[in-house]
């Protein structure tokens, strides 16, 4: 198996390629990046066009929510015609939560969340392809061609609030409300490691985030965790309960919502037995993540255990982020030079 997380900056966009039990290669596609950009055309579409190159198919694409960074790229693709035929998504099954409520929000102005664009692609797929909902932890463990998928979020209830959200943002429009922007401050790089309270455990509110599908993957004697933006306390219920309340073995493990300091806490570090990060992030975004705090959370998590984070960007932040902590040695770990996202082969 070969799974590469695409440099998608603040964003997600991965790639599953396996041969499964039936000798046949199979593709899964997590997420898209951001729509606007150079993620599309210069990573996704990559990886799209050495489908086509395979004369393989896209046998299942996880849309995880409906954040920008996360959908906007799959809705690139729907404009790119020429790629768009060429890999026949009426070929791939879709895990996708959307809304049966049908309407234009036009009421974010930052457009990182947007309902418009899950209408956008729900309307698409449900005449071009086949869509799977709602994805929810009442699944279980989900059997694709020997790759077991055991789904850990959202569960039923937070996909339920995020039904209500949408409904809610309906509600908005008609009386002309509009929400603002969200404003970022500085990073934490500066913060020497011993400095952080890990303590400080407040969680992400967003109906959104908390709607993720999230799940873990098992191949072979391998185990990763796929987490997108998904809420903590989730995760950690779904992991005690699929693991009867004992540490959980993982090889890799994808730190949620790309790295920020919300969306991970002691609770679910104390299930993980883990020693290898993924992050998703840039640095550059107005939510300076990846946050050190979730980094700093990860190590103290682990004491006397090598921790090795991965970062899909290497750029003058995220080579630093430990720059400060003389006397720490921290691996690292980026794309490598002229590659298009971190490459992991189980």
């Amino acid at each position: 198996m070969n799974i590469e997380f695409l440099d998608a900056g603040c964003g997600d966009a991965i790639h599953i390629r396996f041969k499964g039990i039936d000798d046949k290669y199979h593709n899964i596609i997590i997420d898209g990046g951001i729509e606007n950009g150079d993620v599309y055309p210069s990573r996704l579409k990559k990886k799209l066009e050495q489908v086509i190159e395979n004369a393989e198919h896209i046998d299942l694409w996880i849309i995880t929510h409906i954040d920008d960074d996360h959908i906007g790229g799959v809705l690139r693709l729907l404009k790119d015609t020429g790629i768009l035929n060429a890999l026949d998504l009426s070929k791939t099954k879709f895990w996708f939560n959307y809304s049966i409520w049908d309407y234009d929000t036009g009421i974010r102005e930052d457009n990182l969340k947007s309902v418009r664009q899950g209408i956008r692609l729900r309307e698409y797929l449900k005449k071009n392809s086949t869509v799977e909902a709602p994805i929810t932890d009442a699944l279980g463990t989900i059997n694709l061609w020997g790759v077991a998928l055991s789904i850990l979020s959202p569960d039923e209830q937070h996909y339920a609030e995020l039904l209500k959200k949408w409904e809610k943002e309906e509600q908005k429009i008609r009386q002309k409300d509009s929400s603002g922007l969200k404003r970022g401050g500085n990073n934490d790089y500066d913060i020497k490691i011993e400095n952080f309270d890990i303590t400080d455990q407040e969680e992400d509110k967003s109906e959104e985030n908390a709607s993720s599908i999230a799940f873990l993957l098992r191949f072979n004697d391998k185990t990763v965790l796929f987490t997108s933006d998904s809420n903590p306390s989730v995760l950690t219920k779904a992991l005690a309960k699929l693991n009867d309340g004992k540490k959980v073995k993982v090889d890799y493990m994808q730190v949620p919502h790309h790295g920020s300091r919300y969306n991970i806490n002691n609770a679910l570090l104390e299930l993980i037995d883990c020693g290898h990060y993924i992050i998703c992030a840039d640095g550059h975004n107005k939510s300076n993540l990846p946050n050190k705090a979730s980094m700093v959370k990860i190590l103290k998590a682990n004491p006397g255990k090598e921790i090795h984070f991965y970062l899909t960007q290497s750029n003058n932040l995220t080579r630093n982020i430990f720059t400060v902590d003389i006397g720490h040695t921290i691996p690292v770990h980026f794309p490598h030079p002229g590659s298009i996202g971190l490459n992991f082969i189980l």
